[in-house]
């Protein structure tokens, strides 16, 4: 099993979606690939991880020709359109996790999850908004950029909170991107071995350093 290991940083970062943060350089970079096989997608994508004891935050790097996301309001279906997203299962059991989605909009989908393993998955939408986002849109270049900040207090069901270091989650991250002409493309950092993003099985370890 994969293991991610998140260094804690030593201040806060600004959420404002640039990745040129001097914080972002000492983050392991992982990337994504092929949620089906694993091969290297058309349009790559990478993502970073931190933490303090307020909050996990998350960055992605996505190479984007089109942009192809209408979506505005928070909660919205945004995964029929171009997302990215991060999967996290803080006691590891597999069955409940947190499902946390941003668009290149900036639009932002935060849902709690059921997943009895067996096909049947319950959402339940989280009323407020929690986790701060922001996003770079460089259309010129062909990429966006997204930074998230997550409370820790959103962690409900972690053995201590904030972590300790040592610490173990369950963790995957994901791309969709729905180019203009062509098929969608699917990514993640840890393959899930078909077009289904509820694997919790298949999700890597995130590690707190």
């Amino acid at each position: 099993m994969e293991i991610y290991k998140c260094k804690k940083t030593v201040k806060p970062i600004v959420i404002d979606g640039n990745l040129n943060k001097h914080e972002w350089e000492q983050a392991q970079k992982v990337s994504l690939a092929g949620t089906v096989i694993g091969e290297i997608p058309k349009q790559k994508s990478w993502a970073k991880l931190l933490w303090d004891e307020e909050n996990l935050y998350a960055a992605f790097y996505c190479e984007d020709d089109y942009i192809n996301a209408k979506m505005t309001n928070y909660n919205d279906p945004i995964y029929d359109e171009e997302v990215v997203e991060i999967f996290l299962d803080d006691d590891s059991d597999q069955k409940t996790y947190i499902e946390i989605e941003l668009s290149p909009l900036n639009t932002l989908l935060h849902y709690f999850i059921y997943n009895n393993l067996d096909g049947k998955i319950i959402t339940f939408a989280k009323v407020k908004k929690t986790t701060k986002c922001a996003i770079y849109d460089n259309r010129e270049e062909n990429y966006w950029t997204a930074e998230m900040a997550v409370p820790m207090s959103e962690f409900v069901t972690a053995p201590n909170n904030p972590p300790q270091p040592g610490d173990k989650w369950r963790m995957n991250l994901y791309r969709i991107d729905r180019p203009e002409d062509g098929s969608d493309e699917h990514s993640a950092w840890q393959p899930t071995g078909e077009i289904q993003f509820h694997k919790p099985e298949k999700f890597g370890t995130l590690e707190f350093t």
